[in-house]
């Protein structure tokens, strides 16, 4: 599981933020062992981006990759980088919903 959390520059605009995040979306889809991707935004303004990988090599390669992948620049230009923290664990159970 890939967790990444950031805030925003201060003069993004949530909505074309979340309009370029479709780039991210078409990465990951087209990315080996790739399971889900979830956006979130605190009631504080951070946000968390959750994405499940088949495994830690292909979470790993795909966060090497994404900062080159074609249309992501501008999902990118609008993250405050120095707020970013990424995280990769390993998923011990899964659970779907009924």
């Amino acid at each position: 599981m890939e967790l990444v959390s950031f805030q925003l520059v201060a003069n993004a605009d949530e909505e074309t933020f979340l309009k370029a995040s479709q780039a991210v979306d078409t990465f990951c889809r087209t990315q080996p062992g790739f399971i889900s991707r979830r956006l979130a935004k605190s009631e504080e303004g951070g946000w968390v981006d959750c994405i499940e990988w088949l495994d830690m090599e292909c979470a790993q390669s795909a966060a090497k990759a994404m900062p080159k992948a074609d249309g992501v620049g501008p999902v990118l230009s609008a993250i405050d980088m120095p707020t970013v923290s990424l995280r990769h664990l390993d998923v011990m159970t899964s659970h779907q919903a009924d």
